[in-house]
């Protein structure tokens, strides 16, 4: 089987590197908030061009302790993009804020910027957009329109994304970042991060993401537990020494697709000049029966995904917000058409071809 994304050829590309780097910790007999966390910390955040770096269980938590920094909570509306992963709303949910959908450039997939203001009221307390798949959205457009609502970019899929020359995740008052393990800087488990250019706000997120705790007997104000561990930190400090050239590899994969896949079969994600996406995903949409694709797909034993299968405005969990079929059609009609072929930076493209040629003998009929 041909996997949308195998992790196993990744390993064992830098299985020296990474080996050593997880013996080091196991041998350190420190496990939890060591030097490997704060260096790694350090040096994620000055890759992306932030000034302060809190590493966390995981990007939902991430999410959900950026608002709670910022002062969001109950009653706050915080508006976002209905086109994404579930946990984006999940942690605005989990915040006790109230998520209000923006509908999305059909060609792009971002929030489309021209709805904003129209959805800001007196309750909005922040903004979080999603730089989908790697694309990235204009966020100092972005910050014209919001004035001074703070934005917390949601880059779990961007990891060295870039629109004019600045990184995806530098420009908002904070990110998020995910290293789940099919991210593009991924460790072997769950683990997320948060970077900020403010100290008090690194300060704050440092407190909540250990219950609150300035010494082991006393709590400042109520936190919860979510720590980057010390292993996961080893190794994502390996892999970012590595991650820009594995994007150049996923470009290169990317842009393969486009000129070698049959043309009328698929509209691809369009990425502006300014924008260099890392290509997290290589997504588009399907011109004819995707279902019927999916199926001959798997008889070729090639996997596809589908980003996303139901947006999040219509996901039965978020009913009581009172959206309902049509209210953001781009989104929904991108729905229907979304599909993810095999993408990851050690994909050889004797592989890719033979993806191609299948998918280039794909007809309605099969």
């Amino acid at each position: 089987m041909i996997w949308r994304c195998d992790l196993l050829p990744q390993y064992e590309l830098y299985k020296k590197e990474i080996d050593e780097a997880m013996l080091r910790v196991l041998h350190s007999g420190v496990y939890i908030l060591g030097k490997e966390v704060a260096a790694f910390e350090q040096e994620f955040a000055k890759y992306v061009g932030c000034q302060f770096g809190v590493g966390v269980a995981n990007a939902t938590d991430a999410l959900t302790l950026s608002l709670t920094a910022l002062g969001v909570g109950h009653g706050d509306e915080v508006i976002t993009t209905p086109f994404t992963a579930i946990p984006t709303v999940s942690a605005i949910v989990d915040a006790g804020a109230t998520p209000v959908f923006v509908d999305i450039c059909p060609d792009t997939y971002l929030m489309n910027l021209d709805q904003v203001a129209a959805k800001i009221t007196s309750r909005t307390k922040a903004i979080m957009p999603v730089h989908i798949f790697g694309n990235v959205l204009d966020i100092p457009k972005l910050k014209q329109i919001s004035g001074s609502i703070p934005i917390i970019e949601d880059a779990s899929q961007a990891h060295g994304s870039t629109i004019r020359g600045k990184q995806a995740g530098s420009m908002g008052d904070l990110s998020v970042f995910s290293f789940y393990p099919t991210k593009n800087l991924g460790g072997y488990g769950d683990g997320g991060a948060v970077l900020a250019n403010s100290e008090s706000h690194s300060k704050k997120l440092k407190l909540l993401r250990m219950y609150g705790m300035t010494d082991k007997d006393h709590i400042v104000i109520n936190g919860i537990n979510s720590r980057l561990d010390e292993l996961q930190a080893a190794i994502l400090k390996i892999k970012l020494k590595h991650l820009d050239e594995m994007n150049r590899k996923r470009v290169q994969i990317a842009n393969r697709y486009i000129e070698r896949l049959r043309p009328g079969l698929f509209e691809f994600q369009k990425i502006p000049s300014e924008t260099v996406s890392n290509f997290h995903i290589f997504n588009a949409r399907f011109k004819g029966n995707r279902k019927k694709f999916m199926e001959y797909m798997d008889t070729q034993k090639i996997q596809t995904n589908i980003y996303y299968l139901v947006p999040l405005h219509l996901q039965e969990a978020n009913r009581s917000y009172g959206y309902k079929l049509g209210d953001l059609p781009v989104c929904e009609k991108l729905c229907e058409e979304s599909i993810a072929l095999p993408m990851y930076p050690e994909l050889d493209e004797k592989t890719q071809n033979f993806i191609i040629s299948k998918i280039n003998e794909f007809k309605e009929a099969n």
